[in-house]
């Protein structure tokens, strides 16, 4: 029997890795790299590579989309554009293989190490980037904040490194892990409760700030389903609306929100054409127009990894809007993870990708299943596997939630 003791660094270069998102790009591939060599020298070290058929067809289902792009970079055209994809999605491999692998040492105890230094990682981030703010001075960043200068964004974005729809969704899975922890605390610990109230409120309100609109609306479904989950009478839930409803009047009095709520509520429904100012122009109106024109021919097989984007920007041309920001001098992507598969793929694909996304869906663990209903939301409005911060992020909770399960149940 081996001793799980003697291994107990896994949790803390598990924890490394989750603190990815302060860790920036480069420290991100730094820690996943220690994270790998510690993983293959305990696999060597034990012995584990003898796996069962159950083990190697979750490692299948968790990879599904790497392996689909080794695939297609044998039979694609265009093989420099799918071998940077191959590199940049390398988590779907790397995570799901090495961590059933070494699937024993994932514990109950490694899963909340890394939940909690994700949480702390977020917090601390965030604070940094409001001690820029303040730097610059919070009343001048305000007045200044506009559409053509959205201060705020730019600061958050900037400072960051991150996409902002991305970082809005690492924050609110933070949020809701702090709730999850309040609703399931059976200690009186009102300092620690304290602790866990102001970091949850200091997170949503820079959500706010940066208006991540997608993550808001994540929050709230999500936190409703934990709530349900966990409260026990009409009183607790009756407390927590009231609350929800104070952080939400909080939210739309902020100016950014303001703005971003009116900028959705008078969109325009055409295609973008010269003349237009930036601000009266549906760019996701145009992008999706384009998709669905794509997918009237291609719905059945797709285009092929390595030809959405040409694809996509050859039906742009037709666009007459000229500005900085226009569809000639920026490549827009689909904006929808699940249409980007079925361009890729076909509809047989996106079918596929959907049996891989939920696989894990059966978990009895409450903050997998919220995870679960985060991607599944943000996966609606944003192409989260095109960027290096939302493959991690995927890639490594959605493995160690469904691989940590399992080796409960094995043991």
């Amino acid at each position: 029997m081996i001793s799980l003791d003697k291994y107990k660094g896994y949790n803390y270069v598990s924890a490394f890795v989750a603190a990815f998102p302060i860790l920036g790009q480069k420290g991100s591939v730094f820690a996943i790299i220690i994270w790998c060599i510690y993983s293959v020298f305990i696999t060597i070290k034990t012995r584990s590579w003898k796996l069962e058929k159950k083990d190697i067809w979750n490692i299948l289902m968790l990879s599904v989309l790497y392996l689909s792009y080794i695939v297609s970079y044998f039979i694609a055209a265009d093989k420099h554009e799918v071998a940077k994809l191959l590199e940049r999605s390398s988590p779907f491999l790397v995570f799901p293989l090495l961590m059933v692998l070494n699937k024993r040492f994932i514990t109950a105890k490694t899963l909340k190490i890394c939940l909690t230094v994700f949480v702390i990682s977020c917090a601390l981030l965030c604070l940094y980037v409001w001690g820029v703010i303040f730097s610059y001075g919070i009343e001048e960043v305000f007045k200044e904040d506009s559409y053509y200068n959205p201060l705020i964004r730019n600061i958050f974005s900037d400072v960051t490194g991150i996409h902002l729809p991305y970082l809005g969704m690492l924050f609110i899975f933070a949020s809701l892990i702090l709730l999850y922890e309040m609703l399931s605390a059976s200690e009186k610990n009102y300092f620690l409760l304290l602790a866990r109230i102001l970091t949850l409120i200091f997170l949503l309100i820079s959500v706010a700030a940066f208006m991540a609109r997608t993550s808001l609306l994540i929050f709230f479904i999500v936190s409703f389903f934990f709530c349900v989950k966990k409260l026990k009478t009409g009183k607790q839930l009756l407390w927590v609306g009231a609350l929800g409803i104070v952080f939400l009047t909080v939210i739309l009095v902020l100016p950014s929100s303001q703005r971003r709520i009116k900028e959705s509520l008078s969109a325009n429904y055409e295609l973008p054409h010269a003349g237009q100012p930036s601000k009266e122009v549906n760019f996701r109106y145009g992008v999706y127009h384009c998709v669905k024109e794509v997918l009237k021919e291609k719905w059945l097989t797709g285009v092929g990894v390595g030809n959405v984007q040409k694809t996509l920007d050859s039906c742009y041309e037709q666009y007459t809007y000229k500005a900085t920001d226009d569809f000639h001098s920026i490549s827009y992507n689909s904006h929808n993870q699940y249409l980007d598969i079925t361009l890729k793929y076909g509809i047989f694909g996106l079918i596929v990708f959907m049996i891989s996304l939920l696989w894990g869906v059966k978990t009895t663990n409450t903050v997998y299943q919220g995870f679960i209903i985060i991607i599944v939301i943000a996966l609606l409005t944003e192409n989260v596997f095109s960027r290096q911060a939302g493959i991690i992020f995927f890639t490594f909770f959605n493995t160690l939630f469904f691989v940590g399960k399992k080796s409960d149940e094995n043991r």
